[in-house]
């Protein structure tokens, strides 16, 4: 008999056993495995949720849920279910009661595919999550930070993995940041925390940072990111909110003199770089702060500059193209004058982004009843979102002491304790 013969790339063996030397092409006699195949294609569409508890089913099931091949495909298939978004709420004044909420669509609502609006309501309160505010949102995993402790929360299979502090709470002053990064060609996780704090006296900007390395089956610790500032570090204050691009994580931080710097940090060399992003050099360090962020956007890591929105009815993209040249790219967006309305009266920020080219626009005062912006940046429209369900006392709270973030979901089955 034949050496042993993995059915499919995942490595798992077929219906047949050890020794399963059959084709696999259907007619051929080979049910079996080709109904083998059919239940995998169809797992992959499946609910992460549902996937759980069929592990049970069988042996088989079990194994191939479990394996690393069928969780790379997870990640790859298209949405299984209909949209879902994720809310987080932050006192400023008081974090122990951030909470982060569930939204699906209202199922009541009268809303139609070519509708100007959409309604969500909430649908749950994740109580893990209570306290913290979400970071980052990458691979179906939410990375949050509560007492200044990182914490990377897998809403699908409930895994929680707290992190010890970078820094001595006691301790350290100042802003710290916390930023979630994936290597797909080493298949490695690594969180960076940034901390860095302006001197009363001097206005001096001094930051410091750290890497934690998620090891294989649990645990790890923090290091030191560098033992020399690179050739081009400038000490900042990071910004909250991160991407990650094939295995590079970058964010904004700002330096003494308010200039806005992209900070990059290369997951598996450890190499930091910074460069200036090229803002209207007119704007006040203030509105600077308030009115940039950064995207995902066209597989590019792009700073959306909003200060124009209200007035001109105008987005400022900037898109970083080459690395090595340092070269960016910009395009302007003028909101349609059908939907210039939605942005005039009231004022907005972005907060948010989603995995298909939108972003989130977020009214700075929370009222009710509670309508946030969704805009396209590919096809430069946008929607009115109405979001049902907050709790009551968020709309009674100081509106300059509240903080929203929204994201779409994803799922993935993937365990950081076993990666």
């Amino acid at each position: 008999m034949g050496p042993c013969r993995p059915c499919r790339p995942c490595g798992l063996r077929g219906p047949y056993g050890a020794h399963d030397n059959k084709k696999t092409t259907p007619g051929d006699g080979d049910g079996d495995t080709y109904s083998y195949v059919v239940t995998e294609e169809v797992l992959t569409r499946m609910p992460a949720k549902s996937l759980m508890r069929f592990k049970c089913v069988s042996k088989l099931w079990s194994s191939l849920i479990s394996s690393p091949c069928f969780r790379d495909r997870f990640l790859t298939v298209p949405t299984r279910q209909r949209p879902h978004l994720f809310m987080c709420l932050q006192d400023v004044n008081d974090h122990s009661s951030s909470v982060t909420l569930s939204l699906v669509p209202d199922v009541n609502s009268h809303d139609t595919p070519s509708s100007s609006s959409s309604s969500f309501v909430v649908d749950l309160t994740i109580p893990r999550m209570r306290g913290g505010y979400i970071c980052q949102n990458l691979r179906g995993f939410m990375c949050y930070d509560l007492w200044q402790k990182p914490r990377i929360f897998n809403p699908a299979t409930r895994q929680l993995v707290t992190l010890p502090p970078a820094f001595n709470p006691n301790t350290t002053k100042g802003t710290v940041s916390y930023y979630f990064g994936h290597d797909p060609i080493t298949d490695q996780y690594k969180v960076v925390c940034s901390v860095g704090v302006r001197l009363t006296d001097t206005q001096e900007v001094r930051s410091h940072h750290r890497v934690f390395v998620l090891k294989p089956g649990g645990g790890g610790s923090w290091r030191k990111a560098y033992r020399l500032p690179p050739p081009d570090f400038i000490p900042h204050i990071a910004a909250r909110g991160g991407v990650c691009i094939n295995g590079v994580i970058y964010y904004l931080g700002w330096t003494a003199a308010d200039n806005c710097m992209l900070v990059s940090f290369h997951i598996r060399s450890h190499d930091f770089k910074m460069i200036q992003v090229p803002l209207a050099e007119e704007l006040p360090p203030p509105a600077k702060m308030k009115n940039v962020c950064l995207v995902e956007y066209c597989g590019k890591v792009t700073v959306v500059d909003q200060t124009s929105l209200r007035d001109k009815g105008r987005l400022d993209l900037w898109a970083f193209e080459d690395a090595a040249n340092k070269k960016w790219s910009s395009k302007t967006l003028v909101v349609k004058p059908s939907q210039l309305g939605f942005v005039r009266n009231i004022e907005f920020v972005v907060r948010g982004t989603s995995r298909n080219g939108k972003v989130f626009l977020i009214p700075t005062d929370l009222v009710s009843p509670f309508q946030i912006l969704c805009y396209d940046l590919q096809s430069n429209d946008m929607i009115k979102m109405d979001i049902k369900g907050v709790p009551d006392h968020w709309f009674s709270k100081d509106k300059s002491t509240v903080e929203v973030m929204l994201m779409d979901h994803s799922e993935t089955l993937m365990s950081l304790m076993n990666t």
